[in-house]
């Protein structure tokens, strides 16, 4: 290591001679934090002591004790390492192959049906699982056992299927995992029959709107009821204990879910030969239609005529204790005829004769239609004549009037009425 010198620092003024006045004082500097201050604090300077009176210190010897350079040789052959299989052990990152089979059951509302009744699956959320898949994942699929297969969404529980034919069918429930297992749940059978009943019409043929009969000649076992399609989109259901009813055919009607009735497509009247279906039906439901017959619609071309007859004295109020007059009808015949009177006397007092053939005081055109023409005084017809019996009131000094209208089963209409001053009881 280097010597570190001494370094003389004079307090005081060097004089001549080199006698110095005060005594100097030594410091050995132990470390860069006792280094004198400056630009460089670090360095340490060194000067010969000239004209001091300095110890010679005790050399060192200068010269470095030698460091062998030379490094102590080492083997250069390697050791040899222990071998290693070059092949890493296998870590299995593979998933295990998906073999389990989805397992489930389901459910038939029925097995024994007719013809149009409907049958349901059911298997709901628990009636089915996969160990390893969600139920979204799993796709099942219903075979109807006639070609045809419903497939069920992961949120649909239920399906329904109806025949066109009879047969035994056998349904099942097929369930398939992502992986592709497939699992057959086992069938159920379905016995599908056509209910035997017998149904007859009792016309041929009819003007638009006339009336036919429908006889039920035979029930089918087990059937509890049955509905009528009439062929101008009316339906209509009946207790199978009605072996008789009567309809017609005009005009084509439509039902009105909002209004829940039947309304009336157009005023066009149906025409032409029409095919009548029947549907027997049970707690199970109705089954398919069957043919009853078919009738021939005629059209009609005619109004229906009418007249009040002229009594020998008008002006006489006994001439007009009894109305009468004629009706008749070319084509579907006449359906409704209705009469009506009227008097006003001299003070101005003014009556209408109501369905219940007695005079009722009006004051206005609304109280006419309420009281006298919502259906008029039915009156029977007799080989094409009809007649009318007025109550006690129609006098002297009267005005006096008679109002009648018939309406035929196509819905044509004809009216007629005839006036007279009464001057004369």
């Amino acid at each position: 290591m280097k010597t570190r010198l001494a370094v003389a620092v004079v307090s005081g003024a060097l004089i001549a001679g080199g006698t110095l006045i005060g005594a100097p004082a030594y410091a050995i500097p132990d470390s860069a934090a006792d280094a004198p201050s400056g630009k460089n604090p670090s360095a340490v300077v060194e000067e010969s002591a000239t004209g001091l009176d300095l110890t010679d210190p005790t050399p060192t010897d200068p010269t470095p004790t030698p460091t062998d350079p030379t490094p102590t040789p080492t083997d250069p052959t390697p050791t040899d390492p222990t071998p290693t299989d070059p092949t890493p052990t296998p870590t299995s990152t593979e998933p295990t192959p998906d073999t389990t089979k989805p397992t489930g059951s389901f459910a038939l509302d029925y097995t024994s049906v007719w013809t149009g009744q409907q049958i349901k699956v059911i298997q709901e959320s628990w009636d089915y699982s996969d160990p390893g898949d969600a139920q979204s994942a799993l796709k099942r699929v219903v075979s109807w056992g006639d070609g045809t297969s419903t497939v069920l969404s992961p949120t649909t529980y239920s399906a329904r299927k109806s025949y066109t034919r009879a047969g035994s069918f056998k349904v099942t429930v097929t369930i398939t995992d992502p992986a592709g297992n497939t699992s057959a749940i086992p069938a159920r059978t379905v016995a599908v029959t056509v209910p035997a009943g017998k149904a007859s019409l009792s016309r041929k043929s009819v003007y638009q709107g006339a009336y036919f009969n429908i006889n039920i000649g035979k029930v089918p076992a087990g059937a509890t009821m049955y509905k009528i399609d009439w062929s101008d989109g009316w339906d209509s259901e009946y207790w199978s204990t009605t072996k008789s009813l009567s309809g017609r055919i005009l005009y084509r009607w439509r039902w009105d879910a909002a209004l829940r009735q039947y309304v009336k497509v157009s005023n066009a009247r149906v025409s032409g030969v029409r095919t009548l279906r029947i549907a027997w039906g049970n707690a199970k439901g109705y089954g398919t239609w069957q043919t009853i017959g078919s009738i021939n619609v005629l059209k009609d071309k005619w109004k229906p005529t009418l007249t009040i007859k002229k009594p020998s004295s008008t002006n006489r109020a006994s001439s007009w204790k009894t109305i009468t007059g004629t009706v008749a009808d070319k084509g579907s015949g006449v359906r409704h005829l209705g009469v009506t009177a009227f008097r006003v006397t001299k003070s101005g007092k003014a009556y209408c004769l109501t369905p219940a053939r007695k005079w009722k005081r009006y004051y206005s055109d609304a109280d006419v239609d309420k009281y006298c023409y919502a259906t008029g005084v039915k009156v029977k017809i007799k080989n094409g004549k009809w007649s009318l019996k007025l109550p006690a009131g129609l006098a002297k000094n009267q005005f006096f009037a008679v109002d009648a209208w018939v309406y035929d089963y196509a819905n044509y209409f004809r009216s007629t009425y005839r006036t007279a001053e009464i001057t004369r009881s």
